[in-house]
């Protein structure tokens, strides 16, 4: 039985945790996850935030007074933070990182969770204990983000005495350990929540994490992790304001190295010199290097960032004074965290930029498929050579040298697409693909704006010396811009190509409005006579040729030369037996002709 005291303190124990939860606002982007290099929203898509980084949570130094959630309130408000980080002293300060924590998940922002220190792997089973604690409690709260270790400096046993890739590559495997335990742990309760892996030298080398991450039990990498980068404008990088006289500014060339391959997040970044300035003597705010940064790493490749510091007592400090008044280096700081855009469809939904890029053509006409598409997916979508033995000689619908290349489609096991912006001048009805499956097969759905409007099935062709095919598809679409798109589905074999496309206005039905564009055979053809191991050539009265071209089946050439205007034939001896093409070069024009030579 309860008694009525004990009866009241559960009423207003439960009550009180009825109205925390209320003030809990869902994030943006919700829960978070990792796709090859990049962090994911709950669509999928890829996210960049964008925040302040609070100073260490020590109650005795100046950057504690801003733990708050007045602070919180503003950088949301003002600054349109979506991410702060609590900087957590692992033995002072948890009241502020947690009135910290409690206002940004009340303001529907992410918080990263940050053990700042330098030497973790001493203290793993305090870790442990922790981050079990925290992740019990955070489990179920997408706006919690698990740093594990601020910035590892160690080299084995030894402090590391510079951040040099070989000290990095010891400084990894001495702090491994730790974060399998750490990652283990906070796993162990069900988290899913994102975990930010700290990287060698004051997470300077990502690289190195990233080519031996951490691991659970059964040897497998834990997945729904990211990897730390740490800058400081005035000293990393070529460009920084201080290397000249420090030296270093190797730091870009790590990160290279890693931001391609596993999701980075720059937990801590500045404008100053890697000391904040601290103490007044190195306090440059290297604003263009900065602007180096953010161009061609931190906005380019989409990677999540936090300023250092929410603090008012060093160069590097946000504020002057509050939080109302930002920095020289806050007012920077401040400049790119408000910038809007934070959220990116990424390739493998919109497609990988192609040959045209963004160009729209304009229809209805005709054009060659390889060289126009804008869009792609996947790495099998590709403009690539024609083999002679497979030139489209009866329909050179493209003028010039077009028919020597066409838009090759390697099947694989996932979906293969591409896509032409196009402005029709009016509506069209009739559709004509000019295609060849000689090895290969599948079919073409052709989709507009989003709309299926029919599909293609690809025929075999039954002689590989005519194996072009022009294929009519009805379709209704009206005038205006569309994007047109090619989707390969069912397909099996080596590889298939298009030649070309055209839009018509006219019905499939009738006449398709083109007409095939004259043939670069000659009337008046050369005479072939295959001999014992060669070719014998005889050639037109008329002198219209002018050199010649001997090629294997594969379009390779084993010789050729020039033939003189007096001349009437050509031998060409010591072929072996099997296939062989033979090209003629005129005045108006080439043929192409295959040759059969028997053995002896």
């Amino acid at each position: 039985m309860i008694r009525p005291t004990l009866r009241r303190l559960l009423f207003w124990a439960l009550a009180l945790g009825v109205a925390t939860s209320c003030f809990a606002a869902a994030p943006k982007h919700g829960w978070l996850s990792t796709r090859g290099s990049h962090i994911l929203n709950e669509k999928g898509n890829i996210v960049q935030l964008k925040g302040m980084s609070f100073f260490w949570s020590t109650e005795a130094w100046p950057g504690y007074s801003f733990y708050n959630a007045g602070t919180l309130n503003a950088l949301v408000d003002d600054w349109k933070c979506t991410v702060v980080r609590v900087a957590y002293d692992r033995s002072s300060g948890w009241s502020g990182c947690q009135a910290v924590i409690d206002a940004a998940i009340a303001k529907g922002i992410y918080v990263i969770l940050d053990w700042h220190c330098h030497d973790a792997e001493n203290n793993t089973s305090q870790a442990v204990s922790w981050f079990t604690e925290k992740a019990n409690a955070y489990k179920n709260t997408p706006n919690i983000i698990f740093e594990p270790y601020n910035e590892p400096v160690t080299s084995g046993s030894a402090v590391a005495q510079d951040g040099s890739e070989p000290n990095a590559v010891k400084t990894w495997n001495a702090i491994k350990p730790y974060f399998n335990a750490v990652t283990k742990a906070i796993r162990q309760t069900g988290a899913k929540n994102l975990i930010i892996i700290g990287t060698p030298y004051y997470c300077q080398h990502p690289q190195v994490a990233a080519n031996d991450p951490p691991e659970d039990d059964s040897g497998n990498p834990f997945e729904n992790i990211a990897y730390s980068f740490h800058f400081y404008a005035a000293s990393h990088g070529p460009n920084a304001y201080y290397v000249e006289r420090d030296g270093g500014g190797y730091e870009n060339t790590y990160l290279e190295k890693a931001v391609e391959r596993v999701p980075v997040f720059v937990t801590e970044w500045g404008t100053t010199h890697r000391d904040g300035g601290e103490g007044g003597t190195n306090n440059y705010v290297d604003e263009a290097n900065t602007d180096w940064w953010f161009d061609n790493f931190i906005n380019k490749y989409h990677l999540g960032h936090c300023n250092w510091s929410v603090s008012s007592f060093q160069t590097s400090s946000a504020f002057n004074g509050s939080a109302s008044s930002p920095s020289a280096s806050g007012a920077i700081a401040k400049r790119y965290i408000r910038q809007s855009e934070d959220e990116f469809v990424p390739d493998w939904v919109m497609g990988y930029e192609g040959p045209s890029k963004d160009s729209t053509f304009t229809m209805p006409s005709e054009f060659h498929a390889a060289s126009r598409f804008n869009r792609f997916y996947g790495t099998h979508a590709e403009s690539a050579s024609v083999a002679f033995s497979y030139r489209d000689a009866v329909d050179r619908r493209i003028p010039g040298n077009y028919n020597y290349t066409a838009l090759k489609i390697t099947p694989s096991e996932t979906e293969n697409w591409v896509s032409y912006n196009i402005n029709l001048s009016a509506a069209t009805k009739c559709l004509l693909v000019r295609y060849m499956a000689a090895l290969g097969k599948g079919t073409v759905e052709i989709i507009v704006d989003d709309t299926k409007e029919g599909e293609i099935e690809l025929q075999t062709p039954q002689s590989t010396t005519a194996p072009w095919t022009t294929a009519t598809l009805p379709v209704e679409i009206a005038s205006g811009e569309h994007t047109l798109k090619f989707n390969f589905t069912n397909t099996s074999g080596t590889y298939y190509n298009i030649e070309w496309l055209q839009l018509y206005e006219g019905n499939c039905s009738t006449s398709s409005g083109w007409k095939p564009a004259r043939s670069s055979v000659h009337v008046e053809r050369a005479g072939i006579t295959p001999v014992r191991n060669g070719v014998s050539v005889t050639l037109p009265v008329t002198g219209r040729f002018t050199g010649y071209t001997l090629m294997r089946p594969d379009g390779r050439t084993v010789k050729s030369g020039a033939i003189g205007g007096g001349s009437r034939s050509i031998a060409v001896n010591n072929l072996s037996a099997g296939l062989w093409l033979l090209r003629l070069e005129g005045h108006n024009g080439a043929q192409m002709h295959q040759v059969v030579v028997a053995a002896e």
